[in-house]
């Protein structure tokens, strides 16, 4: 599938803001499942190109001098490929194994080991299997419900909540899936969904698991599927704080306003 995609985040300052500095992970790029036709970043200031641990493309975005706005776009399209949810491992800076460690976000709780615990025999059985059986669970107790979290919610913290969106879903999913012993890694990106209800205003998150023999597993939690060629990964890591598309530090600006919009949409091929 191609998509176009367009995608402003906006900063609104109180006060006028003496430096900035973001780390922008805003730029997919190409391997298995999908293959960048073009893209363009525009902000102000100076934006210098890098590429993160992760293996994620990250532009480091400097603003000296005051302002008291800033406007981030990223617009281009994407040929999404449907691979049935499998990625191969051949682009990977990473082995699997660094994808087993909890972090702040998908600590190892004993809220998570009670949620987790029902499903290690089936996950040792049959990975696959039981990790299809770990994303219908994580859907079961998780409501998307957009709100009712932040970007600083734990999984523990989602599971007694009983809600969350897409990246608190991911969050369980990947705390559950690493205390059992399957390397799981968080993945910021977008996803086309068309039809009545669709929600075009965040990006979206999903989460990869590795499965001997085939690679990483995508698991999109949300829409209760594998990633398919409606999805396109932006970044990926061990969780939110990891792969964020926009984050920095700020000298001054008072308060501030955000505000997303993001738009995908089927193009011609």
């Amino acid at each position: 599938m191609y998509l176009a995609i367009r995608h402003t985040t906006r900063y609104r300052y109180t006060h006028p803001a003496r430096c900035t500095i973001q780390y922008l992970r805003l730029t997919p790029g190409s391997d298995a499942s999908q293959r960048v036709i073009d893209w363009r970043l525009r902000a102000p200031g100076r934006a210098t190109r890098h590429i993160d641990g992760f293996g994620n493309v990250m532009h480091v975005l400097v603003i000296d001098g005051p302002h008291d706005e800033i406007a981030i776009t990223v617009e281009g399209e994407v040929e999404s490929l449907d691979t049935v949810g499998v990625i191969p491992a051949h682009n990977d800076h990473l082995w699997p194994v660094m994808y087993l460690r909890p972090t702040a976000l998908t600590e190892a709780t004993q809220a998570v080991r009670d949620f987790a615990g029902p499903l290690r025999a089936r996950v040792g059985a049959d990975r696959l299997d039981g990790l299809h059986e770990l994303s219908r669970a994580v859907s079961r107790a998780v409501a998307y419900r957009p709100g009712t979290t932040g970007v600083e919610t734990t999984a523990a913290a989602v599971l007694a909540a009983g809600s969350g969106v897409c990246q608190d879903q991911a969050h369980v999913f990947a705390a559950a899936a690493r205390l059992l012993g399957v390397p799981t890694r968080y993945v910021s990106g977008y996803v086309h969904v068309h039809g009545e209800g669709a929600d075009e205003t965040a990006s979206h998150a999903w989460c990869e698991s590795w499965v001997e023999n085939l690679g990483w597993v995508a698991f999109d939690v949300t829409n209760e599927i594998c990633a398919n060629d409606a999805h396109v990964r932006l970044a990926v890591g061990p969780d939110y704080q990891s792969c964020a598309p926009v984050r920095g530090i700020r000298r001054g600006g008072g308060g501030e306003d955000m505000g997303v919009k993001v738009t995908v949409a089927a193009a011609a091929q």
